[in-house]
């Protein structure tokens, strides 16, 4: 009963030290979030960055498979590629080493301070209202109960001599190589967390319960184990997040496979050398950050080889799929929000393409007198409103979860130019197809200077699009600006007057008219309201500038 009672306490510690490290992880996370959303936006396809974006990242918040997860969603939602997607995971596996330097300062009589950081959270988050204060409190909190755990495993190994004697008889019996790898892969998969297998193995250590030698092994295995909630995730993500996820778990099986076959041979040389030359405290610390960081810098280079290998495994269908959001991926918003919103950001410049490309076409669709062009315009604003709305369920999504006041003004930014880009797109579909349409019908043309005059306004217009497209998309106020200052104005009343003035030349010719090209009586309302439509198109385009300089200026902090 005594033994029972001992592996029942030794349980407890380990699950309030999970507890606590799952919530000092997620309180850094969402004080982080805008931080690594900067760096997830600067991240290219330079091997090194990405496994040093995996490192940092898994520093953070102290879980290789909490980055992993994170990953296999960004891969499958397609924020990374696979190469930026695996590279970044091959670096987590080096970044939670860091763990076992944390929780060497449990072998320190320091418990009074880690009680202290809980009793002070904890006070935080009952006064405090403010989400910032309150996920600090959870830092505070979920530190103090990781060291707690660390704590309480330590002092059941310590105090409970028949439990040590269980431990110390068991590692004399388990002491093959290969039957340790499968016990730390084992207990991985069971608790999901390498970082907690390797935080126990060395409280084992500390305590004298677990010789270096057979935790050596143990932990081998625990990074062969870690894959598997990566593969579990993989399960609902598409198919570039099963690839990353894969391509982990081949990386990490194979690391060890190897890791193992040069090991196993040389402990005998290798491992008497190593424990009298590293103190106790640092041998796991030491042997885990080498591991990782070797077979890491080693694994880099053989993800172009990798990617060939899972894309043979898990191959493209060739059923097409229906058009959808590219970006947009619900679990996301959970996630991290701030990536969720640049998801969303990305979404709608697909949009504005379309746009843009609609607009082009729409001259073209005057000059040819065919139905090819408005064909096409067709299927573009088909595809828009099939986006609109994605995107605008998705904007209200994420306004539903608890937001700062940026991403708030984010959100609601992008819904606001969302509404102007589809606007756009309804005075092109609805209004000024249907004109094209009905001079195709009736075999009408304009006239030459009034359709010289039409795609000189249509240029004007068009250039605008592009400017207020490059600004939303490089968040430059300074273009929006100048679209506001001095692009504002297309010239309607002035097409509008020519076009006036030609007809009532004659109409009622008050001088010889002869040299002067005949105008089109018949499309003369058509000319019209094609000025008028693509002074409106100018209106939305100017409006998405002022979104774009009206949220720059909500970010300037203001002086008193």
């Amino acid at each position: 009963m005594t033994l029972f009672l001992s592996i029942l306490s030794l349980l407890v510690g380990c699950g309030v030290f999970l507890f606590g490290i799952t919530m000092f992880g997620e309180s850094v996370r969402k004080n982080t979030s805008a931080a690594a959303s900067t760096l997830f936006n600067k991240i290219g396809s330079n091997r090194f960055s990405a496994f040093g974006l995996g490192v940092v990242a898994t520093t953070i918040i102290q879980s290789s498979t909490a980055t992993g997860v994170m990953v296999v969603s960004m891969v499958s939602a397609g924020v990374f590629t696979m190469f930026q997607g695996i590279a970044i995971m091959l670096g987590a596996h080096l970044g939670t080493t860091s763990t076992l330097f944390l929780v060497m300062l449990a072998a320190f009589p320091i418990r009074d301070f880690f009680m202290a950081l809980i009793f002070g959270g904890a006070f935080m988050k009952i006064i405090s209202k403010n989400k910032k204060m309150r996920n600090i409190a959870d830092f505070l909190i979920g530190f103090g109960i990781m060291f707690l755990g660390l704590m309480l495993m330590g002092n059941v190994f310590r105090d409970h001599a028949e439990l040590r004697y269980f431990f110390q008889n068991l590692f004399i019996e388990i002491n093959f190589p290969l039957l340790l790898i499968l016990l730390g892969f084992l207990f991985t998969i069971i608790i999901q967390s390498s970082t907690a297998t390797t935080a126990i193995l060395l409280t084992m250590i500390i305590e004298g319960v677990l010789p270096f030698s057979s935790a050596m092994f143990i932990a081998l295995g625990a990074h062969g184990g870690t894959s598997s909630t990566a593969l579990l995730a993989s399960l609902a993500a598409k198919k570039n997040g099963k690839r990353v996820a894969l391509m982990n778990a081949f990386f990490s099986i194979f690391g060890v496979i190897a890791f193992t076959l040069i090991l196993w041979p040389l402990k005998g040389y290798v491992l008497p050398w190593y424990e009298n030359n590293v103190a106790v405290v640092w041998q796991l610390p030491f042997f885990q950050v080498g591991y990782n960081l070797v077979l890491g810098l080693i694994k880099i280079w053989f993800i172009g080889p990798m990617i060939k290998l899972v894309c043979l495994i898990i191959k493209d269908k060739p059923a097409k799929k229906p058009f959808g959001a590219t970006f947009l991926q619900d679990s996301l918003i959970d996630e991290n929000v701030d990536v969720a919103i640049n998801m969303a950001k990305k979404e709608i410049l697909i949009v504005a393409a379309f746009i843009k490309e609609m607009f082009r076409r729409l001259d073209l669709a005057f000059k040819d007198n065919k139905n090819k062009q408005i064909k096409k315009i067709s299927k573009h604003d088909n595809k828009v409103d099939i986006l609109h709305k994605e995107i605008i369920f998705f904007l209200v999504k994420i306004s539903q979860n608890e937001l700062g006041k940026e991403e708030t003004k984010r959100s609601t930014n992008y819904l606001f130019i969302q509404n102007e880009l589809e606007s756009i797109g309804d005075i092109i579909d609805e209004n000024l197809t249907v004109i094209a349409k009905r001079m195709i019908k009736q075999n009408l043309e304009f006239s030459e200077n009034g359709g010289k005059e039409l795609t000189e306004m249509h240029g004007k217009v068009m250039a605008n699009i592009d400017r207020a497209i490059t600004a939303f998309k490089d968040e430059n106020v300074e273009l929006a600006k100048e679209i506001l200052e001095k692009y504002s104005d297309v010239g309607e009343k002035k097409y509008q007057l020519l076009h006036i003035k030609r007809l009532n030349k004659w109409i009622k010719p008050s001088v010889d008219v002869s040299s002067i090209q005949k105008p089109s009586v018949n499309t003369s309302t058509l000319h019209l309201d094609t000025v008028n439509y693509y002074a409106r198109i100018n209106d939305h385009v100017v409006a998405i500038a002022k979104r774009i300089v009206l949220f720059a200026d909500e970010q300037e902090p203001r002086h008193e």
